[in-house]
């Protein structure tokens, strides 16, 4: 009796530490896996930034298009990658976005993308980026679920403005301009424009104007 309780045991503990093992396995592979997966999308995401910021380059130093076409395609370039969605939920927050209908929703979001594309393309981004180039190549550091890419940019052999880009899955965020953040500036601006009245007020005077 006493013997077949001891191989009962020794069994246990051989199932246990069999069991023990693969499951410390099967944890350095995840971890494994999740290190290869945040290596990739942080390279990735350097891509999408150095590729974004070289054709807007491009376009911003095109001495055959004018101002107005520069604009244009700036603009229209930049439209594809903005996470309008995400960004109206963050500048709009405190002023009652996830109470509005969806279709005042919509019209927030057709505001924020004019706003945007404004920023982006205005006369002043223009001559910030004319003769431009960047310094080096992106860095790109983990933020969060996003990733934050740096671009230092050069301007006359001296060093000129500094963009990090927060994006993810190949869309931006929001951008830091010389450690401005722009959520927190659109946020502000948005705030005093509403003031003591209402976020579909504001948006009905101000859109397509």
């Amino acid at each position: 009796m006493m013997l077949y309780k001891n191989k009962r045991q020794k069994v246990f503990l051989t199932v246990f530490m069999c069991m023990f093992s693969c499951l410390l396995l099967a944890s350095a592979l995840h971890s494994e896996m999740e290190a290869i997966t945040v290596k990739n999308s942080k390279a990735e995401s350097v891509k999408f930034i150095k590729d974004l910021v070289d054709t807007c380059l491009e376009i911003v130093n095109d001495d055959s298009l004018s101002h107005v076409e520069k604009r244009h395609q700036l603009s229209e370039y930049v439209n594809k990658f903005l996470d309008i969605e995400r960004t109206a939920r963050a500048v709009f927050a405190h002023l009652g976005y996830k109470n509005l209908s969806p279709a005042e929703q919509d019209k927030v979001k057709k505001y924020l993308k004019q706003y945007l594309l404004h920023f982006y393309a205005g006369e002043g981004k223009l001559s910030a980026m004319t003769d431009a180039e960047l310094t080096r190549d992106p860095l790109a550091e983990a933020r969060g679920d996003d990733f934050a890419v740096t671009t230092q940019f050069t301007k006359n052999s001296s060093p000129a403005t500094k963009i990090v880009w927060v994006t993810k899955n190949q869309k931006i965020y929001y951008i830091e301009i010389d450690d401005i953040n722009q959520i927190i500036t659109l946020r502000s601006e948005m705030q005093s424009g509403v003031g003591s009245g209402t976020l579909m007020g504001y948006i009905n005077k101000h859109l397509d104007k």
